[in-house]
């Protein structure tokens, strides 16, 4: 059967695949400060996206092969490509140096071990298995967008290694069995959706509160929330 491929869907997709690619197309031509806000603002555009074209798809029955396999190669460019070279350019910005930086390509393998059992799982529909890719791409653009404001001010000795640490920490998350609520909606309804809408306007009140890095304090949230849900449900 003849695959199609330009649909509403697959057309929502590459809106995202380009955000990403404009934002690695920003790293390598601006300036620090503007490449790291830019990259930030594509990233949360890219998710949106991400979001939208599920929702598309379930909304108007054009489900596909082509589809998926588009989500996951955009997903690989917007949320795994584009946070490991935001990383590589946080931990030079907090006095790191040399080619520790590589430390950081374990995102971008983890990201797409990720992706990679995401799409062979059929049991991901409610739960996801490690941490999701946009929740770590987010994570890494908000700090960035931190970082991009104390560009010029002396880093912490410290600072590069916990950098790193935190890369590690990401990276290992995402190949992890921890079990972590989606936030795919059944419905509009807050039966069944409850910890969906608590945690969406929690995290609206630390953006409206932090502004934009308070995007990876909700990040932060979400992991912590999932990691506690995950280790209560181990030790029962």
């Amino acid at each position: 059967m003849k695959a199609k491929l330009i649909t509403l869907p697959n057309i929502i997709t590459l809106a995202n695949l380009l955000c990403g690619t404009l934002g690695i197309i920003s790293m390598v031509s601006l300036q620090s400060a503007g490449a790291l806000r830019v990259a930030f603002v594509l990233m949360l555009a890219a998710a949106l996206f991400d979001f939208l074209d599920g929702f598309v798809a379930r909304l108007t029955g054009q489900y596909s092969p082509v589809g998926a396999q588009l989500d996951s190669l955009a997903d690989m460019v917007s949320f795994v490509v584009l946070p490991t070279v935001v990383a590589m350019k946080i931990y030079y910005l907090a006095g790191g140096y040399g080619a520790w930086s590589a430390v950081m390509l374990l995102i971008t393998a983890c990201g797409a071990l990720r992706l990679a059992r995401f799409n062979v799982s059929d049991d991901q529909k409610r739960e996801f298995v490690g941490l999701p890719v946009p929740a770590c791409a987010l994570f890494v653009g908000a700090f960035g967008w931190y970082m991009s404001g104390r560009i010029g001010l002396p880093a912490a000795a410290w600072m590069q290694w916990a950098v790193l640490a935190a890369g590690v920490v990401l990276a290992l998350l995402m190949v992890s069995p921890v079990s972590m609520f989606s936030l795919k909606f059944e419905g509009f309804g807050f039966a069944g959706n409850e910890v969906r809408y608590t945690y969406l306007l929690v995290s609206l009140v630390i953006v409206l509160v932090a502004g934009m890095p308070g995007v990876g304090l909700a990040i932060l949230l979400y992991i912590l929330y999932s990691l506690v849900i995950w280790l209560v449900g181990r030790c029962k």
